[in-house]
């Protein structure tokens, strides 16, 4: 749920600046780049929030799983 709220509060936050931005050059909004700062945006920041939130030890069990999997494949014996 975290991911949703940061994203769409950071999609709001880049839309106001960039109207505030437009708005005091005295230029109309453009609708087409509004939405895809604000999309843009929201997309970079959920990435973020769901890379940094991630649950390391269980990260971390997966890799040596992996790599467990990896020795035995080129270190094991065959059994055909």
């Amino acid at each position: 749920m975290m991911i949703v709220i940061a994203s769409v509060a950071v999609a709001l936050v880049a839309f106001i600046i960039y109207a505030l931005d437009r708005r005091s050059k005295q230029e109309p909004i453009e609708w087409d780049q509004a939405g895809k700062i604000s999309l843009m945006s929201g997309l970079i920041t959920s990435g973020v929030v769901f890379s940094t939130t991630a649950d390391i030890p269980a990260v971390t069990e997966n890799v040596k799983t992996v790599t467990d999997t990896v020795q035995d494949m080129f270190v094991g014996v065959p059994s055909f």
